[in-house]
C-alpha cells in the first residue's frame, strides 16, 4: 500500500487548479487562494513540481506558474515521484 504525505495531496490540488485554467499563468498567492491552501505551503509544493518538469515557472511582474504540458499528459505516478522520490 502506498502512503503519501500531505504535501503530495496538496500538489494534486494545486495541479488541479492549474489544469482548470490551461495556459494561464497564476502566481503562488493566487494558487493558494483558489486551492484553499496557505501561501507558504503552495510555494513549498511548487518547487519540486517545477524541478520535475510538471509546472513551468515565470519570473517578473506578471510571473507565476502554469502546467508545463497538457493535464492529460501528467499522471499520478509523476506527481508522487516528484514529491516523494522514486517508487520502488
Amino acid at each position: 500500500m502506498l502512503r503519501v504525505t500531505k504535501l503530495t495531496d496538496y500538489a494534486t490540488v494545486v495541479l488541479t487548479v492549474l489544469a482548470a485554467r490551461p495556459g494561464e499563468v497564476l502566481s503562488a498567492p493566487e494558487l493558494a487562494e483558489q486551492a484553499g491552501l496557505e501561501a507558504p505551503t503552495v510555494a513549498k509544493v511548487l518547487k519540486p513540481l517545477a524541478a520535475a518538469g510538471l509546472v513551468a515557472g515565470f519570473r517578473g511582474a506578471n510571473g507565476g506558474y502554469r502546467l508545463a504540458r497538457a493535464a492529460a499528459d501528467i499522471n499520478l505516478v509523476e506527481i508522487v515521484e516528484a514529491m516523494e522520490g522514486p517508487l520502488a
